[in-house]
């Protein structure tokens, strides 16, 4: 979308830029918290929850309680 935005209207090309930049360093953002909690669940209860899904690592936390 942003593509057609862009070559639709050319003086839109930095602020299209800017809104792509921003998006991956909030999906960076994300993953760092994602690590993060990982290491804390893991840190905390032993539990090993990477790649798990959001249900499997809520069971495994209630499991763990």
């Amino acid at each position: 979308q942003l593509v057609t935005f862009m070559m639709e209207d050319p003086r839109s090309i930095s602020a299209a830029i800017d809104t792509v930049w921003a998006a991956k360093a909030i999906e960076r953002i994300g993953d760092h918290a994602k690590n993060i909690a990982e290491h804390v669940i893991f840190i905390a209860q032993g539990a090993d929850v990477k790649h798990m899904s959001p249900e499997d690592v809520a069971r495994t936390v209630e499991q763990t309680r």
